[in-house]
């Protein structure tokens, strides 16, 4: 089998399914958040007919929370997943952001300093962004600017003590969040994440899951033994999955976001082979082009107040079917973001 086709249905990407934003994003574990609203879309193109707006509401009111968990980047997550998660996942992200505070002279006890200050400053229930917890940083004698400040918050982050509050305006906020004791056993942890990775993205390699986790390969080894998992030979690589992968035709055409979990494994050289040599370029665009599951291209947004300009750079030959592909997904968008699309294509 070709694990493509067997992760399009794990993945929800092979037809409309029942669902909310809080499903979806238990359904796949996390779901990498770096630009917010193309996370949303994201979910929005698992759940065909809901809008930016729904989704952008039900965030605002907790449904999920927006925080570092799994690697040291933005995730949304469950609330009643993010415990066990940081529980398992968090010491490993510590450890490799210490690293980065090294080098732009952050100490451990500066770290824990921040992190209690910021805690102490959201106690009153009032979400604050990250320019305000600098100021009560500075207030107590903590100056600190751009990646530090980031650090201190991620820090509180690991620790499951905050989390994201509702947008005022264009900016995020932090809150408090309340979260109770995690009493499995670190095995049982591990399982759990093997399950939950499978499900949401099988059929997958053991270092697949050490990459969406952070784990090391052993302990991701370890997990797999753990779940159960069943094995699969492709091509001469064992894979695993939770149960019988369902194989599904990919749609001709998916406009996803950069960081969208359909590319959430190790990816290898080969993985960007259709996109001559600008594999890099092409994963920090904001949006990516499939076409018959294979990454194809790139795709960028700009909203205007009725409209929204689709700009799509396409390393696939721009055949009729394939414009009718891209015009079925920009219009798609387009019913998303509640605005009028407009399409163009570049080689």
């Amino acid at each position: 089998m070709r694990p493509v086709l067997g992760r399009l249905h794990a993945q929800g990407l092979d037809g409309p399914r029942p669902g909310t934003l809080v499903d979806v994003v238990r359904h796949l574990g996390c779901v990498q958040s770096q630009l917010h609203d193309m996370a949303l879309w994201g979910v929005g193109r698992r759940l065909p007919g809901t809008t930016l707006a729904e989704l952008q509401q039900a965030f605002d009111t907790g449904e999920v929370l927006r925080t570092h968990v799994l690697r040291p980047t933005w995730h949304l997550v469950a609330p009643d997943d993010l415990p066990w998660l940081q529980a398992l996942t968090g010491p490993r992200v510590r450890r490799l952001l210490e690293t980065t505070n090294r080098s732009i002279g952050l100490t451990s006890d500066v770290v824990d300093r921040g992190a209690s200050l910021v805690v102490e400053a959201l106690a009153d229930g009032r979400p604050r962004t990250r320019r305000e917890l600098a100021d009560v940083l500075a207030a107590s004698g903590l100056v600190l600017t751009g990646q530090a400040v980031a650090h201190v918050v991620i820090s509180a982050e690991i620790d499951a003590a905050i989390a994201s509050g509702p947008m005022d305006g264009k900016q995020h906020t932090y809150r408090l969040i309340e979260t109770r004791p995690v009493e499995r056993s670190r095995d049982e942890l591990l399982a759990e994440v093997a399950r939950r990775y499978a499900a949401g993205h099988g059929p997958v390699r053991d270092r697949d899951l050490a990459w969406w986790t952070s784990l090391t390969l052993t302990d991701s080894r370890r997990a797999i033994d753990l779940a159960g998992l069943r094995p699969l030979d492709v091509d001469g690589v064992t894979h695993w999955a939770l149960d019988e992968p369902v194989e599904s035709e990919p749609p001709e055409v998916m406009l996803l976001p950069n960081f969208d979990e359909y590319v959430s494994y190790a990816r290898d050289p080969g993985d960007d082979d259709g996109i001559a040599g600008a594999g890099g370029e092409v994963m920090r665009a904001a949006g990516l082009l499939f076409v018959a599951g294979r990454l194809a291209g790139s795709w960028t947004r700009t909203l205007a107040a009725r409209t929204v300009a689709i700009d799509v750079r396409s390393a696939a030959p721009t055949t009729a079917s394939l414009r009718r592909g891209l015009q079925a997904e920009a219009d798609a968008f387009g019913r998303f973001v509640e605005r009028e699309p407009r399409l163009s294509i570049a080689d």
